[in-house]
């Protein structure tokens, strides 16, 4: 069993350098292709692979999630910044 390929992918997911990570799962994919084609692939290389596949599947769906709960804070953050008083002189005027 080959792990470069799957360490590679690992890497990219977890770094987020998603563009890297299809170019990389697509060489793999085709690679579990040729092997299946010619009846090389084993138990152990399917797995693998779903293995690989699963463990992308979690990392990519909790990275999204940390994005969207990002997003989610910075859109509230806004609301209270356009109904926050304009300037300081405004909140003093009002005390």
């Amino acid at each position: 069993m080959n792990s470069a390929p799957t360490a590679a992918i690992r890497r990219a997911v977890a770094s987020g350098d998603f563009p890297r990570v299809t170019v990389l799962w697509n060489e793999y994919a085709s690679l579990l292709q040729g092997e299946i084609s010619r009846g090389a692939c084993t138990r152990a290389r399917m797995a693998e692979a779903r293995e690989l596949l699963e463990w992308s599947r979690r990392t990519v769906a909790l990275a999204r999630a940390h994005a969207q709960s990002r997003l989610d804070a910075l859109r509230v953050a806004e609301q209270y910044l356009q109904k926050a008083p304009r300037s300081a002189a405004l909140l003093r005027t009002c005390l």
